[in-house]
């Protein structure tokens, strides 16, 4: 475990999009009715008789575009007036309106305890529920969350007494529940000492848009703490915590410490986070895996030999490390695996390789009589259990100027060229029961950090015609009260491996190096969740806050609207409302 110092120097919709990003708001109304199946501009819904249709076109065509956002963010509004106009067809008029995010938009029920606010947050499991009787399965846990908050965003909604630190970000944060996590009275779980401090554990952050991917050890009911100080409050103790996230309980990821000075990686096993404790049996030179401050493991492979003398590095090196065994009792429908790695020094040819071995489905079931057995072993609805699976690995493949991502099913193999090398990035390995189609989904992806850009992988493993399990059958034998499937490997491989020299005529003299930042493995989370806010769309109000000068915010300055249509989109520009009208 990392040692703290004493200083330090990822209406109501989805929240996770709505609170993060620009609302925009088009209504459209027409001039000249009778002339709107003309096809006056070149958009596709212009001679449609559908005017909804048509407002969307014209919001679509105007967020994608990349001067709109440009002239929005530096105030050039002559030029969006020119553009709109060039969008908008003749027979309409149109109004716009920009307004800071924070005049329209109010999160209720915020509880100010003076040296610190609550904030809510409504975390919400996953639920499938299987026909035709509807008996219930959870399709995430109920015991790990992932949220992706706007940390930017929040701050505009808490006013100026309290602001949630960015430059160590989140460092005067805590999550608290009450010990019933489906009461929603917390002034009175506080009052009452019926109220406990949440373990959580900041993936990372990204200060060019605010996101922050945290993961809390709880469902439900939650309140996200944030103090006036520049610690967190501890509501157990009735005092500023010593520590950064009030560490250990709260803390950041490896990645986090290396980018923001930020050494307060409580290695959380409601995660079941690796620690270097776990990889020990795997640092030598002889496997080329080294132990590091701020991450996991260094990994070093190297083409053998040069010019007949042996290179200091193996050709390849690898690290199987156990699963768990809690994380098959908790482990819902499915399991995730998680890696962010930096690739230092690539070979062509060189297979960074992250999977799971020897994984099998495995059922618990209830029966009527009341006996409950996990790792059922026999015969049940035209299937054997436990069902082997066999495994199932993601593997970077690194060409001359390009990077590959596979997934790879026992042999079964899809591959998809990345666009670029990516340099800093999220490795994903996934497995989810699909119960309505009686199989299993197994998704591998990669998310580079830097560009914030993506790449994923899928496949579809059918239990019914691999292994002839009847699902529908399970779940409707009157004799069974409940089952749930978990997916369960036996381990976690890890592995680089590089060609032998000569690769393709070419000797390498250099050592193919990768760092693995964090690693951990967990249920799949529930990442659903709901703030309490309001948003106002009064005409009044936006058009009080508008900072468009007024010559510039309508196409005809005609005095009364009559909007015809409306439509409505997110945009990614923080603090900031963008309402179009037209007027009649």
């Amino acid at each position: 475990m990392t040692k703290p110092a004493n200083r330090f120097n990822r209406g109501q919709a989805r929240i996770i999009e709505a609170i993060a990003a620009t609302i925009i708001v088009l209504m459209l109304a027409a001039l000249l009715p009778i002339i709107f199946n003309s096809p006056t501009t070149t958009l596709r819904s212009q001679v449609q008789t559908n005017t909804e249709w048509y407002a969307y076109d014209v919001l679509l065509t105007a967020i994608n575009n990349p001067q709109f956002t440009y002239y929005v963010q530096h105030g050039n509004w002559s030029a969006i007036r020119s553009l709109l106009n060039t969008i908008v067809g003749p027979q309409y008029d149109w109004y716009i309106a920009v307004v800071p995010y924070r005049e329209i938009v109010v999160l209720t029920s915020i509880v100010n305890r003076g040296r610190y606010v609550l904030v809510p947050l409504s975390i919400i499991p996953s639920i499938y529920y299987a026909p035709p009787l509807g008996m219930p399965i959870f399709v995430t846990s109920t015991s790990a969350s992932m949220l992706s908050l706007n940390i930017y965003a929040i701050n505009s909604l808490l006013g100026s007494s309290y602001s949630i630190n960015t430059s160590v970000p989140l460092s005067n944060v805590a999550f608290i529940q009450c010990k019933n996590p489906l009461e929603t009275n917390i002034t009175q779980c506080l009052e009452s000492g019926n109220v406990r401090m949440l373990s959580w554990w900041l993936e990372y952050f990204d200060p060019r848009t605010g996101v922050a991917v945290v993961w809390l050890n709880a469902t439900g009911n939650v309140y996200m703490l944030v103090s006036n100080g520049s610690t967190p409050f501890n509501v157990l103790s009735n005092s500023y915590c010593q520590y950064p996230y009030c560490y250990p309980i709260g803390g950041v990821s490896n990645i986090m410490y290396s980018s923001f000075n930020a050494p307060y990686n409580n290695e959380p096993q409601f995660i079941n986070y690796y620690t270097q404790q776990s990889l020990s049996q795997c640092y030598s030179s002889s496997n080329g895996m080294y132990s590091g401050t701020n991450y996991l493991v260094k990994i070093k492979t190297s083409g053998g030999t040069a010019s007949g003398q042996s290179l200091n590095s193996p050709t390849t090196a690898s690290c199987t490390l156990p699963v768990p065994a809690g994380i098959s009792n908790n482990n819902v429908v499915g399991i995730n695996a998680y890696l962010i790695g930096q690739l230092l020094t690539s070979i062509p040819g060189t297979n960074f390789t992250f999977g799971f071995g020897n994984v099998e489905v495995e059922l618990n079931v209830c029966f009527i009589n009341g006996t409950c057995i996990n790792d059922y072993s026999g015969t049940m609805a035209g299937a054997s259990f436990p069902i082997s699976i066999g495994n199932v690995d993601v593997i970077e493949t690194y060409g001359n100027t390009h990077e590959y991502l596979t997934l790879s099913v026992n042999g079964n193999i899809n591959t998809t060229k990345l666009p670029s090398y990516y340099y800093v990035y999220l490795l994903t390995l996934s497995l989810s029961l699909n119960p309505a189609k009686c199989g299993v989904d197994m998704n591998a992806s990669i998310y580079d950090l830097v560009t914030m850009s993506g790449v994923s992988q899928s496949y579809f493993y059918n239990l019914t015609s691999n292994n002839g399990l009847n699902c529908t059958q399970l779940t409707t034998d009157p004799n069974i009260t409940s089952v749930s499937l978990t997916m369960v490997p036996s381990n976690l491989l890890i592995q680089q491996s590089t060609p032998q020299n000569p690769n393709n005529g070419v000797y390498y003299v250099y050592n193919a190096t990768t760092i693995i930042y964090d690693l951990w493995i967990t249920p799949t989370p529930t990442t659903s969740y709901y703030m309490p806010i309001t948003t106002s769309y009064n005409f009044e109000l936006l058009n009080r806050y508008n900072v468009v000068p007024l010559q510039y915010r309508e196409r005809f300055f005609l005095g009364a609207f009559a909007p015809t249509a409306s439509a409505y989109a997110l945009f990614n520009c923080p603090m900031v409302l963008i309402t179009w009208f037209t007027l009649d």
